[in-house]
């Protein structure tokens, strides 16, 4: 059995009549990134500002950040994934910081308000990132981001190829008119073409996650990231396949009833045969992104992409070189990328796809 990393195409809802969720106060990107770099700039950050951003982030975020010329300043997390409040105080009594970065790993949303309050003293604007939470975050009420500005990348959640997309909190704040698509016609129904070959490739057995694969998947990764730098960057017309999937309300809730499900059901299985969970349990409103697992003795996620079943870890190759060189200095986002292996929970995974990955993870612990 082949268990995508990411959820199928809804043919049901590609071709439905469109609901009624209110886009009105988002602008869109074609990724989470230009998002990012997007609301920066709309909260005033000139070139050479410095910007704190959480050790534990994908290289390729922060980028387009550094290329437009921004000052990174990373800062360890806790244990718990939290920004120590008392360290990022040192850094913006020091650095002379403009911006902070505050990122709800994981589907998870964090409390945010004593970070938020600390940097409404000194005057830096708050950007939250959940590009992992579309699903828990997306639907809130806009009363109650806390942070200046709020960024998504819906393809970690949904089976699109563009969806990245930002609010501002500010009341007066002026949307910007809109262009240009923020993908082709073109590239919008290669994807589905693609995703529809790899279900078919899927249902044969074919393994798309062993190594071979996998490594040319990450140089093309690779090699695409290299080349996303655009600094002219607008706010955009989504694609049709995001508009179908953001216009279908009973999709959305029906997504996230179906991940918290098996998220319950994998997180209750795997605990019961000994394994430790980052998370062992969802609040109220909360849909995971995964489910998160701690991998002490390494080597799970081979194991599991061996077997079939799309498990990761989280930068892995995109860890910031400065991170991963200065362990010593970031002691917890190091452990994390090392440690801790992600399992697949999106809403096209089944009660028997779930059953797979806990007897194939139970043969791990033997």
């Amino acid at each position: 059995m082949i268990i995508s990393a990411r959820p199928y195409p809804n043919i049901g809802t590609l071709f439905s009549s469109d609901g009624h969720v209110d886009l009105t106060c988002y602008e869109f990107h074609s990724l989470g990134r230009e998002a990012l770099l997007y609301s920066l700039i709309k909260l005033g950050l000139k070139r050479g500002d410095r910007i704190i951003v959480p050790a534990y982030i994908c290289d390729s975020t922060i980028k387009p950040l550094r290329s437009y010329g921004f000052d990174v300043v990373f800062i360890d997390i806790g244990e718990d994934l939290s920004l120590p409040v008392g360290n990022l105080k040192k850094i913006i009594s020091n650095k002379q910081i403009k911006a902070l970065l505050f990122v709800h790993y994981f589907g998870h949303t964090q409390e945010i308000d004593e970070v938020v309050s600390l940097c409404q003293e000194f005057g830096v604007k708050v950007v939250e990132d959940a590009s992992h939470g579309f699903m828990s975050q997306f639907l809130r009420n806009k009363k109650s981001v806390k942070g200046d500005a709020e960024i998504f990348s819906m393809r970690k959640n949904l089976p699109i190829v563009d969806g990245g997309a930002m609010r501002i909190n500010n009341g007066s704040y002026d949307m910007t008119k809109k262009n240009n698509r923020c993908v082709s016609i073109t590239s919008d129904v290669k994807y589905l073409i693609l995703r529809f070959l790899e279900k078919v490739v899927t249902e044969f057995g074919i393994n798309i996650y062993g190594q071979f694969i996998s490594n040319i998947k990450t140089t093309f990764r690779s090699q695409t990231n290299n080349d996303i730098l655009n600094h002219n960057i607008e706010a955009c017309e989504i694609s049709w396949q995001l508009s179908k999937y953001l216009g279908d309300e009973e999709y959305l809730k029906g997504a996230q009833q179906k991940i918290v499900h098996n998220f319950n059901q994998l997180s209750q299985a795997l605990q019961r045969v000994g394994f430790r969970l980052f998370f062992e349990s969802v609040e109220d409103n909360v849909v995971p992104q995964v489910c998160v697992i701690y991998d002490d003795n390494g080597g799970l996620v081979d194991y599991l992409r061996l077997k079939g079943i799309g498990a990761w870890r989280w930068p892995d190759v995109e860890m910031p070189e400065e991170v991963t060189h200065n362990s010593s200095q970031y002691p917890n986002a190091v452990f994390f990328d090392k440690k801790l292996a992600l399992i697949p929970v999106h809403q096209s995974i089944g009660d028997k796809q779930i059953k797979y990955m806990v007897q194939v993870l139970s043969r791990w612990q033997l």
